[in-house]
């Protein structure tokens, strides 16, 4: 099984991914429509994707009152049934990654496009990628190893000061 992952330190800003989403999604060019989102720190100069991490055991279909948002267990992409849900918006503060937005006529998520992620296509920088869990898991160790040693290796260097 696949899944997106971000790198923040690549990301540039551009918004390219959120164009790219709506337009496949909406087939409009308006930013607010996509469902991966740009999440920007002006002061400090940073933008990060945010964007549904297809969990588990979806807090989301978990708070749904009418059983509308359900994980495909093909592909484990949580997917909204718009022909249930009933637009309470539940689901938008049930998400801890804050990836559920809500348009005029309905609440979206990340469906991964159906497998194929689009945004994945256009993103210059890879910031976004869609890789295999496994090597996502691996990474993610590695990620937490190397912050592990780091402070380890600020504290050795305290210490012997």
């Amino acid at each position: 099984m696949k899944k997106i992952v971000v790198y923040p330190e690549n990301c540039t800003g551009c918004r390219l991914c959120e164009s790219t989403c709506a337009i496949f999604n909406e087939n409009v060019n308006n930013l607010s429509k996509a469902r991966i989102r740009t999440v920007k720190n002006h002061l400090l100069g940073l933008s990060v994707p945010i964007v549904c991490h297809q969990c588990r055991k979806p807090p989301c279909a978990e708070s749904c009152p009418v059983d509308a948002i359900i994980k495909d267990v093909e592909t484990g992409i949580v997917k909204i049934n718009y022909d249930e849900c009933i637009g309470c918006e539940t689901c938008i503060q049930a998400c801890p990654f804050g990836a559920i937005s809500a348009l005029q006529d309905k609440v979206v998520k990340c469906e991964l496009c159906g497998g194929d992620p689009q945004c994945i296509r256009y993103c210059a920088t890879e910031t976004i990628r869609y890789i295999d869990a496994s090597e996502a898991n691996q990474k993610q160790r590695l990620k937490g190893a190397k912050k592990s040693m780091q402070k380890r290796m600020e504290i050795f260097k305290s210490s012997t000061e």
